[in-house]
């Protein structure tokens, strides 16, 4: 069995019901199968085979979910890139990835950001060549075994080093990740309504395999506006959903000045960044026991563990991650490696069939992460008596942005490459919006005049909109230790109490 089965069960067994929606745009599980299987196809055709690189750029889309399968289903490797990253970094991940094949809806990087591609498709529907090579394919799914533990995705994330790296994901992982969603989601069904409004590049796309395993439809929207969520959550009946907790919040707002209850929610799925205590309230309030809290990682897609719906009706459990999920073992680690007493803080590993096999092309950081069977998560938290989980900070000073990692060593690098910056530094500043914004430390070179929004500007086409710095400050020198080691805490310090 491969990350597609799910999609062809409910072909099989559902093929006339509605399976994904965009807008006015509707196919039934059979519709996406066929659609599915001839763009697996027509991959083939252009030479790509089982392991090659397959990546796609798609806004959230019906196109989007066809291309993620299809890539799948032809035995290729996944390359998710994010619609939000500028173009050096896209060009990063398709050379470093090392990418056959890239797939669009007609919003293609540019030129310069598509190093050593073969082909590059509009798989939305608009090209007209790609449309007839297409309908000239056969309906079957491909002569292709996939399987369990062939590479399915290669999900980039950053390292403070600056270079992203690429978290190698199998159908193995794929697999046990649906089975724990299912055992969590066991009352979602054929009547379910899953609406994705955050980027399917990300953890709202885990949702879709538990989706079509049980019949329920999904519905994408292109991006989140507070109004148009409440407007579809009424309109479509929607009973299921993932948000990350700036989205919560912002959902709040909308419901709360509406007096809209949206009613019809069952489960709302969050996580990638902290609940704050009031909001997480205030969530309860509105919309009643419907909170269900994920934690992951990339090099572990969720749930490593779980805060359940009527765990959230605890306050003492309210500032947890949850237990571990089924197939998943955690541990909390003492800088010797050796596990903790309950209550200890240490950095928390990981172990099980759900998490990376490697990092792509980076021998040096896969033997840093993963030691014995265990991932190390980087993450610092505890473990109580009873298994529950608590995220304190994180090793690697990552800043969440929106619900979207930055680490500041990615940032520091563009920022140091202007000719006026002698070093940076970067840490997060609370942000209201967005919980955390990234603020920079600057010390410019002597001689040089250097202004804020200038060295902003320098940074927007080199980085993604939340990685921009929000605060920039100039200093004389940055914090550092005794060895000349940058001190990030320092700078959180500062920004906390001056």
């Amino acid at each position: 069995m491969d990350a597609t089965e799910p999609l062809r069960r409910a072909a099989r067994r559902w093929p006339e019901r509605e399976a994904l929606r965009a807008g006015t745009h509707a196919l039934t599980f059979a519709q996406l199968d066929r659609r599915v299987n001839r763009l697996a196809r027509f991959l083939g055709r252009l030479g790509v085979g089982r392991g090659d690189r397959v990546a796609t750029n798609i806004a959230n889309s019906i196109a989007h979910v066809v291309g993620e399968m299809a890539v799948l289903r032809a035995g290729a490797a996944w390359v998710a890139i994010n619609r939000r990253l500028a173009p050096p970094e896209v060009a990063f991940m398709l050379e470093h990835s090392g990418a056959r094949v890239l797939l669009t809806d007609g919003e293609a990087p540019p030129v310069g950001a598509r190093p050593a591609l073969e082909a590059v498709c509009d798989v939305s529907g608009q090209d007209a060549d790609v449309e007839r090579r297409l309908a000239a394919e056969a309906d079957a799914s491909p002569m292709l075994v996939v399987g369990e533990h062939d590479i399915a995705r290669l999900r980039y994330t950053s390292g403070t080093t600056g270079r992203p790296k690429a978290a190698v994901l199998t159908h193995t992982s794929a697999l046990t990740s649906l089975r724990n969603l299912l055992a969590e989601l066991h009352d979602l069904g054929p009547d379910d309504v899953v609406l994705h409004v955050a980027p399917l590049t990300h953890a709202s796309e885990a949702l879709l395999a538990p989706a079509f395993w049980r019949g329920a439809r999904a519905v994408v929207c292109a991006g989140f506006d507070p109004g148009e969520v409440v407007a579809t959550i009424a309109r479509e009946r929607v009973t299921t959903v993932f948000l990350v907790p700036t989205m919560v919040a912002m959902l709040l707002d909308q419901a709360e000045r509406a007096d809209v209850a949206c009613a019809s929610l069952r489960t709302l799925v969050y996580g990638a960044a902290p609940m704050p205590g009031e909001l997480l309230e205030r969530a309860l309030a509105r919309f009643g026991p419907v909170l269900l809290q994920i934690y992951g990682l990339s090099e572990c897609p969720f749930p490593i563990t779980t805060l359940r719906k009527d765990d959230h009706l605890d306050p003492r459990l309210r500032g947890t991650c949850g237990l571990p999920t089924a197939m998943n073992e955690v541990r909390v680690l003492g800088a010797d490696g050796e596990p903790l007493v309950p209550g200890a803080v240490g950095q928390i590993a990981v172990r099980g069939p759900q998490m990376m096999r490697e990092y792509w092309r980076d021998p040096e950081a896969t033997a840093a992460t993963l030691i014995g069977d265990w991932l190390r998560s980087g993450d610092i938290g505890t473990c109580d008596a009873a298994g529950f989980l608590t995220l304190l900070d994180r090793s690697d000073d990552v800043i969440i942005s929106g619900g979207f990692n930055v680490y500041p060593r990615e940032v520091e690098v563009v920022l140091e490459a202007h000719p006026a910056v002698l070093e940076a530094g970067v840490a997060a500043v609370p942000h209201a919006r967005w919980g955390q914004g990234v603020a920079a430390w600057v010390v410019r070179r002597p001689g040089v005049e250097l202004s804020e929004r200038e060295l902003v500007d320098f940074c927007r086409p080199r980085l993604a909109g939340y990685k921009k710095p929000v605060q920039v400050s100039f200093v004389t020198e940055l914090p550092k230790t005794t060895t000349g080691k940058l001190l990030r805490r320092s700078l959180r310090e500062e920004n906390t109490h001056g």
